[in-house]
């Protein structure tokens, strides 16, 4: 045989599953319908050329972005890729034109001290403006747009940057999405978030796996070994390899070199031992000494993302190779290497996983039998991550000091000054994954100082708000605890480690092993992954654990139950757990824990109706820490009476005592401030605009909405963001209903604001979904009825699955009263059945809870159906009946302890009222008057109904 080229030409072979890529391309541009295609298979079976061959030849009618690698810090903000899709499909500026006025007005801004906070926020209201241009252009234009997103693999476990970009994706219309990586075990994150009931893209997946027979022959004729093979060599190294292309590669660069293996040219059944003996000699090259064969195999114990900067200190003992003059040269010769994966747009690379577990299992055992070697490289890579993140930290403290004025200096176009803007948030992203490498190594080489590590940066973490960092860590960790969930059994050299690991944990570190899960649990609980976070604290070893570990494991469990339907109940049994284990300790500790104890108590008396025992837990939480605060007081008690006030604030407002609801929440909002507690100013912020709304105050609830609404989107905080749309929501529908103006458009903003919480909570804020879709059945219900009432049903499912008393009773309620609006409007038969249909839910909720709205509702809502139904059958006995239901329903509205509905829904309710009471005849009209003035004269000898009274003179 005569062999010819080498192991590093590059060729593509085209592939069957670009077909099926295209076609979707082809459905989105004939209707304009958004879809994803997740071109899914293993490692090295060339998803990455794929894409990037399509990307490169285009495709008919479309426009086609260069692929991005989702694992590129850069991109987790989505502005620079914004910013480049804009340029592209509006190089004129003419429907993108606000985009870049708004991009080149961050010029002012940061023409000030800055953080990244404030940086972060003003490129999620860019990311805003860009959603309503590409809107706008792509329904002028009737352009499709292709997005390829690659390696999607390495965000699954990132939920609040896998919410983020799905939410974007669902934003933009007439773009077919190209989403490439491997597939998952088990359920897939990416496809749950692309599909729901609530805005889903289609999506598509496309397995792509080895080469077709047509394609292993391209393949041959194509690279190196082109007519040097006879066909049935050809046909059993194919066979060999199954057709793998990463299989073929290594096959391929082996016989540049070698002779063929005797597998190769045998005759016989090629069995799965033929196949084993023959990947066994392919990767025998490996054994060499060479620079090449010993950087593999060093990638394929360093396993983490390495870059330029980090491999050539891994590599440094062995100087340059022999065919590179630098190592630049050297970097572009290892990432030719078809073995080699490229990642984060070619500035990081990976082994691929096939190649690393076959050299795991079959070559560095011998070769590091005592694994010195291995921990060699952990510890230098623990220096070289280490020294990386001294540099690039010290890099960004000092760009961020001279921002400023480097601003003076751009020119005018925004386009410089936004590249600034996304790099100084990107490059914090890339120091978190830097940290998290380090980590890695970490607890590979020490169990003990590995998790020590992982304890203090996560505290860092908790202090800056980080919840991405926060989230980076505690994923990493979860890869390394027994039964982790995204990750397969390591078959590499770090599954020896890991196993090692989880050993100790088990056996030696129990109380470690508890405080690592509770930090993780908290993580999974507190981003709506609650059964993952009861799945870890289901089995964890108490050991030696104190009474301060048991309170805090009763209290995860507690706060996990509360977010998992079935187990609700559970959650009560946990808190007084926790609440003993908290009588157990020390003061001034006993006094927090304890407050912390009866605050969750509150918290789930509360969500099952139980307001009166919600109101004494939180005035115990309020009495036992007060005994213990003062001057000199610890920031954490001071955050924690923060807590208590905003949760009690809340349960003050539902109450209608709105000023003393005001003063709780105004002191929570001023003492978070003075902490630079930025998420838990958001949280009470929140609630502030909560209260403000339910006393009818919109302009300042909005207020409070969006400086929320900012800090949440600056920490990617998509639980909180949930709530947040839902509340804006609805508060600019009750606002245009009461004359009060909050933006244009107020009716479709509040749609599209509510249809983005329903996706959000339904899958990470699972406690906000129920009111959510209250709303919605609110908002659409105005122009829809039939869509209203949908929602309105699915919300009395949802608040029954979670046992919400409160939003069960309202759904319900919310339910009735528009079909009756509906019935009144139509005349439709259904709509009257279905407020039938519902009578007896309604009865036992208002027995089961005990809310004076809901009563005073139905009261109401029995008056005017008796009234219906009387007036048609002139039934006078029914007529007096009637009105003692709307005697007893406004009393109980006016006592004010109603939430937003309350007394001031008394004017439109009476409206409601009048349009029956002008149908009476004359004399059941005073007979009306009468009953109605004697019940609010009467009834309360200490408290006249004033504005009931005055309600009453206006029916003459």
């Amino acid at each position: 045989m005569t062999w010819r080229g080498t192991e590093n030409d590059h060729f593509y072979i085209g592939r069957e599953e670009e077909r099926a890529v295209l076609g979707v391309v082809d459905e989105v541009r004939a209707d304009g319908t958004s879809r994803a295609v997740l071109l899914y298979g293993p490692g090295g079976v060339g998803k990455t050329r794929l894409v990037r061959e399509l990307a490169d030849r285009g495709h008919d009618g479309a426009v086609w972005m260069p692929p991005i690698d989702v694992d590129d810090s850069e991109y987790w903000l989505l502005t620079n890729l914004e910013h480049d899709i804009a340029v592209r499909l509006d190089p004129e500026h003419e429907f993108f034109e606000k985009y870049f006025h708004q991009a080149a007005s961050f010029e002012d801004v940061t023409r000030q001290r800055i953080g990244l906070e404030t940086i972060k926020g003003h490129l999620e209201r860019l990311n805003e403006q860009f959603v309503e241009c590409y809107r706008a252009f792509v329904a002028a234009s009737g352009t499709t747009v292709v997005i390829t997103l690659d390696t999607v693999e390495a965000v699954r476990g990132m939920s609040s940057f896998l919410v983020k970009l799905t939410q974007w994706m669902k934003e933009l219309p007439s773009t077919a999405f190209v989403v490439s990586g491997r597939p998952v075990r088990g359920e897939d994150p990416l496809r749950e978030q692309l599909g729901g009931v609530h805005r889903p893209l289609e999506t598509r997946v496309v397995a792509l796996g080895g080469f077709s027979a047509a394609e292993i022959a391209a393949y041959f004729d194509a690279g190196p070994l082109r007519g040097s093979l006879t066909a049935a060599e050809r046909d059993r190294l194919a066979e060999l390899t199954e057709g793998h292309p990463l299989w073929l590669a290594l096959a391929v660069a082996y016989l540049v070199h070698q002779d063929p293996p005797r597998e190769m040219t045998e005759d016989g059944e090629i069995t799965d031992k033929r196949r084993d003996l023959f990947r066994r000699q392919l990767i025998t090259p490996f054994r060499d000494t060479g620079f090449w064969a010993e950087a593999i195999k060093r990638l394929a114990v360093v396993r983490h993302s390495v870059n330029q900067t980090i491999w050539q200190q891994l590599m440094n003992d062995r100087g340059l190779p022999a065919d590179a003059e630098s190592w630049d040269e050297a970097w572009e010769l290892l990432l030719a290497r078809p073995w080699v994966r490229p990642r984060a747009n070619q500035r990081y690379v990976t082994l691929h996983d096939a190649l690393a577990e076959e050299l795991a299992q079959r070559l560095i055992p011998l070769e590091d039998r005592d694994e010195t070697w291995r921990k060699t490289l952990w510890r230098n890579a623990v220096s070289a991550y280490s020294a990386l993140y001294r540099e690039k930290s010290s890099e960004q403290e000092r760009e961020l000091e001279s921002l400023p004025e480097r601003m003076n200096t751009m020119p005018s176009t925004g386009d410089e000054a936004l590249r600034e803007l996304v790099r100084l948030p990107a490059d914090k992203r890339e120091l978190d994954q830097i940290r998290t490498a380090e980590l890695h190594y970490l607890l590979l080489l020490s169990s003990e100082d590995g998790t020590a590590r992982f304890i203090e940066l996560h505290e860092e973490a908790k202090q800056d708000n980080d919840l991405l960092f926060e989230e980076l860590i505690c994923h990493e960790l979860e890869r390394f605890l027994p039964h982790a969930r995204f990750t397969a059994p390591l078959d590499d050299v770090l599954g020896v480690a890991v196993r090692r690991f989880q050993r100790w944990l088990i056996d030696d570190a129990p109380v470690r092993y508890l405080e690592i899960t509770l930090i993780i649990a908290s993580f999974l609980t507190h981003n709506e992954q609650p059964a993952a976070a009861m799945a870890l604290l289901q089995d964890v070893p108490l050991g030696d654990a104190g009474p301060e570990m048991r309170y805090r494991l009763a209290n995860e469990r507690g706060n996990a139950c509360m977010r998992i339907p079935s187990r609700i109940a559970d959650a009560k049994t946990f808190f007084q757990e926790s609440g003993r284990q908290a009588q157990q300790l020390p003061l001034p500790a006993q006094a927090r824990r304890v407050a912390q104890a009866n605050k969750e108590l509150g918290f789930y008396y509360r969500n099952i109706g139980q307001w009166e025992e919600a109101d004494n837990a939180y005035r115990q939480a309020r009495d036992t820490l007060a005994s213990v605060l003062g001057p000199g007081s610890t920031d954490d008690a001071r955050e924690e009476m923060a807590s208590i006030q905003t949760n009690w604030a809340y349960l003050k407002a539902l109450r209608g005592s709105y000023v003393e609801a005001r003063n709780l929440i105004e002191s929570a909002v001023q003492v978070r401030r003075r902490l630079g507690n930025r998420i838990q100013v958001g949280i009470s912020l929140s609630v502030c605009g909560e209260v403000h709304r339910y006393e009818r105050n919109f302009l300042e609830a909005w207020n409070d909405y969006r400086e929320a609404e900012a800090i949440f989107q600056a920490h990617g905080s998509w639980a909180w963001l949930g709530q947040i749309f839902q509340e804006q929501a609805i508060c600019l529908l009750q606002a245009e209903q009461a004359g009060v103006p909050l933006a244009g458009d107020a009716l479709e903003r509040a749609q599209s604001l509510i249809e983005r919480a329903l996706e959000i909570c339904r899958d990470r804020a699972i406690r906000g979904y129920p009111s959510a879709l209250n709303r919605a059945g609110r908002i659409f219900g105005m122009t829809d009825v039939d869509r209203g009432l949908d929602y309105l049903q699915q919300s009395i499912v949802a608040a029954k699955r979670i046992a919400d008393g409160w939003f069960l009773s309202a759904n319900i309620i919310e339910y009735v009263e528009l079909a009756y609006r509906a019935w009144c409007a139509t005349g439709r038969q259904e709509y009257r059945d279905d407020l039938d249909r519902l009578t007896g839910d309604v009865r036992d909720a208002i027995t089961q809870y005990d809310f004076f709205d809901l009563k005073g509702r139905w009261e109401l809502m029995r008056g005017h159906l008796n009234a219906q139904d009387s007036l048609a059958a002139g039934n006078e006995d029914g007529l007096r009946r009637a009105v003692l239901h709307y005697g007893d329903g406004f009393t109980l509205l006016a006592d004010r302890r109603v939430g937003s509905h309350g007394a001031a829904a008394i004017s439109t309710e009476f409206k409601r009222f009048q349009q029956v009471y002008d149908q009476l005849p004359e004399d059941m009209k005073i007979e009306w008057y009468t009953v109605l003035r004697r019940m609010w004269t009467a009834e309360n000898e200490q408290k006249q109904f004033t504005s009931l009274l005055a309600r009453l003179e206006q029916l003459y």
